[in-house]
C-alpha cells in the first residue's frame, strides 16, 4: 500500500479539505479523491463523509486515524534519518503561531533554526489561541506558540513572559509618561482590539472596573498600530506587538502589572517527530535567557 495515499488522506482530514491538502501535497483534486477512494474500496470501509459544509472523517476513520497518524510520522522520521546520513537533514515542520509573536522574536528564532537546519521547511501557519489549538487537535500542525495555562490536551513548555502596555499616538500629552494609569481611559478615545474568544484585555479592564467608551474596534493588530500612530486614541496592546518598532507610537508601562505567560505546545498522547523535537529544543534554548518581554520606550 503507497504511503502516498496515506499521506494524502492525513492532510484531507487535518486541512478539511481535498483541494487544501491537493495543494499543499502537489496534487490535483482528483488524483487525492481517487487515493482516498481507492482506500476505502482496498479496506471496504467509508473514509470520509460529505455534508453541505464540506467533508469530515467518518466513524470508521476516527478509529483508523491514530494507526495512520503513526505510520506517516514513522515514515517522516524515516526519510529525515536517511536525509542524515546523507548530511541534509531535510524534513518539514508545520507551526503555528499568533501575531505578535510572529512578527516579533519568531523570525529571529526561525533564522537561527535555519542556520543550523537549512534543508527543514517550514510552514507557518498564524491565528488566534483558539485557532491554533483547534490546528493541533486536527494534526493540522506539529507545534504551536499558545497563552499558559492552556488546554489539558496539550503538553505545553513555557519560553517566557509578555506585559501588557499602553500605546499612544507620538504628539499625545502623555506621550513622555513614566506609566499610563489604566483609570486615564475613561478619558481617551478607545482604539479596542476585538478578541473573538479570549479575552485577553477585556479580563483586564473588567477586573479593575475600567470601562471606557470605545471609539474604534478592530480585529486587526496592525490596523490598531495604524489607527493609533494616525492620531485616532490609544490601545492596550503585549509589548511583543511592538517590539520591531515599525510605528510611530509611544509605548508605557501600565499602572499596573499585567503579563501572560508563553509557550509551545504540542498534541498530547502523542510522540512528536524527530524534526519537531529538534524545534522545540531548539525554542526552548533560544529563549532560556529571556524572561520577561517589557515595554520599550521610543
Amino acid at each position: 500500500m503507497s504511503i502516498r495515499k496515506y499521506i494524502a488522506y492525513l492532510r484531507t482530514v487535518e486541512t478539511g479539505s481535498i483541494t487544501q491538502a491537493a495543494n499543499e501535497l502537489g496534487y490535483t483534486q482528483s488524483a487525492v479523491s481517487k487515493m482516498i477512494s481507492d482506500l476505502e474500496q482496498d479496506w471496504q470501509v467509508k473514509l470520509l463523509t460529505r455534508n453541505h459544509s464540506g467533508i469530515e472523517i467518518s466513524s470508521d476513520g476516527m478509529v483508523l486515524l491514530p494507526t495512520i497518524r503513526e505510520i506517516v510520522k514513522d515514515y517522516e522520521d524515516l526519510n529525515f534519518a536517511v536525509s542524515e546520513l546523507h548530511g541534509v537533514q531535510s524534513g518539514t515542520l508545520r507551526l503555528g503561531c499568533f501575531t505578535s509573536l510572529a512578527i516579533s522574536l519568531l523570525p529571529e528564532i526561525l533564522k537561527d533554526f535555519h542556520q543550523t537546519y537549512p534543508n527543514i521547511q517550514i510552514q507557518l501557519m498564524t491565528g488566534e489561541y483558539y485557532e491554533i489549538s483547534e490546528w493541533l487537535r486536527r494534526g493540522a500542525i506539529d507545534c504551536g506558540f499558545l497563552a499558559i495555562p492552556a488546554s489539558n490536551d496539550f503538553e505545553t513548555t513555557p519560553i517566557l513572559h509578555d506585559t501588557m502596555v499602553a500605546i499612544l499616538p507620538k504628539d499625545h500629552p502623555m506621550a513622555d509618561a513614566s506609566v499610563f494609569p489604566l483609570e486615564q481611559l475613561p478619558h481617551e478615545n478607545f482604539v479596542r482590539l476585538m478578541e473573538i474568544e479570549d479575552y485577553e484585555f477585556n479580563r483586564l479592564l473588567d477586573h479593575y472596573n475600567i470601562h471606557p467608551e470605545v471609539t474604534y474596534d478592530t480585529t486587526s493588530d496592525f490596523a490598531l498600530l495604524s489607527m493609533v500612530e494616525a492620531g485616532l486614541g490609544v490601545g492596550i496592546v503585549h509589548s511583543l506587538l511592538i517590539k520591531p518598532g515599525r510605528y510611530r507610537v509611544a509605548a508605557l508601562p501600565l499602572n499596573v502589572k499585567q503579563s501572560r505567560e508563553i509557550g509551545i505546545a504540542v498534541k498530547k498522547g502523542f510522540l512528536p517527530s524527530t524534526i519537531t523535537q529538534l524545534f522545540l529544543q531548539h525554542v526552548v534554548d533560544y529563549t532560556k535567557d529571556m524572561g520577561e518581554i517589557t515595554v520599550i520606550r521610543h
